[in-house]
């Protein structure tokens, strides 16, 4: 090395020899701070760092030399060697040297390649833990983000589902509609040429013999079939939109008509209404005054032994309810049939599609020997204006 070449060596060759059997670095270091020897391992490892001239430096390096120097037992400490320009920290171990003189040599066992090693791993692990807590981090927002995937496309195939659902509905509600929609024109159609049509025709046959063979009493029968065929068109033109409706109201129409349908079937019925009106769709009203019309017709037809019947009609904000309530056999007895429902050309059936178009629900409560409630709920529209 550069050092001990250039200067001859403090120690004896006995002494050089021993320090050179040392497997660890050894530096023999003058109070001035230069580096007065070092080993063979010493001189190895300093010159793969430089091969200036070394000399310790630095408060920290000579306050550990002044402690080293004053003992024989080696004490730990850190000392800065600096050659050129530049400088490196070392551990090591210091003890003043055996030897008796004004100027002690201080002895230096270096721990380079231990410590650079262990703080090489330490680093390495800390940066290991490092980087597994940022994947677990990592995987667990993956996983987070997974699951809502998940869950999205769950929600989004019930989603699909429930659409399609609902459009299958839609359509089978919508054509149910259009079948009784043209079983209710075929009626009236046979009607106007049952009723109607035959009766015109028989009519004209009376007024071509009268033509020939003036009779007073074959003028009574003809005004007779005129009352009769006017009376025939009226019940077709109630079918279509009852009158009443447009002139009287809903309320008045439905009071009219029970108390018209009780005369004629002989049973007790009563009519109530509650809470504070509102007016609605004509839609709407006409599919109340329809569901009372038809609710009545079935208890004529096969609720036989009925005695009262009640109707409610009840207004509140969230809707409007209507009650048909009879105190009959009930459903389970009376054994409707899908033809005695349908045989009005509107029928239940019909009443639950058209209240469903109208956002409503149609419930039939009934038990053998308990009467039947037919329960019928329609949302809230009110009509702007007027």
């Amino acid at each position: 090395m550069a050092t001990t070449a250039a200067r001859p060596s403090p120690l004896t060759v006995e002494a050089e020899r021993a320090l050179e059997a040392v497997g660890d670095p050894i530096l023999i270091v003058a109070r001035s701070g230069s580096v007065a020897y070092a080993n063979a391992p010493a001189r190895q490892l300093l010159t793969q760092e430089d091969s200036a001239r070394l000399h310790i430096a630095g408060k920290a390096s000579t306050a550990f030399l002044t402690r080293a120097r004053a003992t024989r037992t080696p004490v730990p400490g850190v000392i800065a060697l600096k050659r050129g320009t530049g400088a490196r920290r070392y551990r090591c171990h210091g003890c003043r040297l055996n030897r008796e003189s004004i100027d002690p040599l201080v002895l230096l066992r270096l721990l380079p390649a231990r410590d650079t090693r262990f703080n090489l791993l330490a680093s390495e692990a800390v940066r290991l833990r490092r980087e597994l807590a940022e994947r677990e981090r990592y995987q667990q927002r993956l996983q987070t983000l997974l699951c809502e995937r998940d869950l999205l496309l769950a929600n989004l195939r019930s989603t699909a589902q429930a659409r399609a659902r609902a459009e299958r509905d839609r359509d089978a509600v919508l054509a149910r509609l259009y079948r009784a929609h043209q079983a209710e024109r075929e009626c009236l159609a046979r009607e106007l040429h049952d009723e109607a049509g035959q009766q015109l025709a028989w009519l004209k046959l009376r007024l071509d013999r009268l033509r020939r063979a003036p009779s007073p009493t074959e003028v009574e029968a003809m005004l007779k079939q005129v009352d009769a065929i006017s009376a025939s068109l009226r019940q077709v033109v109630r079918e279509l939109r009852p009158g009443t409706l447009t002139e009287l109201g809903l309320t008045l129409a439905l009071g009219g008509l029970v108390r018209e349908w009780s005369d004629q079937s002989g049973i007790a019925i009563e009519f109530q209404l509650s809470g504070t009106r509102t007016p609605l769709t004509p839609e709407i009203e006409v599919t109340i005054f329809r569901l009372v019309q038809e609710a009545l017709t079935n208890v004529v037809k096969h609720a036989q032994g009925t005695r009262h019947v009640s109707v409610t009609l009840q207004y509140a904000e969230a809707g409007v309810t209507l009650a048909v309530e009879d105190d009959g056999p009930g459903l389970a007895a009376e054994a409707m049939t899908e033809e005695h429902r349908a045989e009005s050309g509107f029928g239940l059936t019909g009443m639950r599609e058209r209240l469903t178009l109208l956002g409503g629900t149609l419930v039939i409560e009934s038990s053998p020997g308990g009467g039947t409630t037919i329960l019928a709920r329609l949302p809230m529209t009110p009509i702007t204006g007027g």
